[in-house]
């Protein structure tokens, strides 16, 4: 057996693998290096992430505007105001609510349109 010695424990390690240059060897280090940059392929992935973006950012833009329409029709252009409606039935109503007299000293009367338009008809017909 060998003894150990206080004095081994402080050895540094031999490196018994040669080190060879890369002229020594004729060729390229082949594989991957850890400060090559694939500078194509770099340009290329940001080239596509900014297409994408665009097209994401068109398309969100236009789909909100179609839904800004649509919400703009229903809410202001096919809302019918209840004030509008009632004012017309009251107009529907005062026409059609049969004979009343509009002035009684020149002997106008009002009658539902229908009729007047019969009465109209007659008198042209006999003229």
């Amino acid at each position: 057996m060998s003894e150990v010695t206080e004095d081994s424990h402080e050895q540094e390690p031999v490196d018994n693998t040669a080190e060879v240059s890369v002229e020594e060897m004729g060729a390229e280090p082949s594989g991957p290096q850890y400060d090559d940059l694939n500078t194509p392929m770099i340009a290329l992935v940001g080239f596509v992430s900014a297409a994408v973006t665009l097209i994401c950012i068109l398309g969100l833009q236009a789909a909100y505007l179609q839904y800004e329409q649509m919400e703009f029709k229903t809410k202001v252009v096919d809302v019918r105001l209840n004030e509008v409606d009632s004012v017309l039935s009251a107009q529907k109503e005062q026409l059609n609510s049969g004979y009343a007299w509009v002035n009684k000293k020149d002997q106008v009367i009002s009658m539902p349109i229908e009729q007047a338009m019969k009465v109209v008809a007659e008198q042209y017909e006999s003229k």
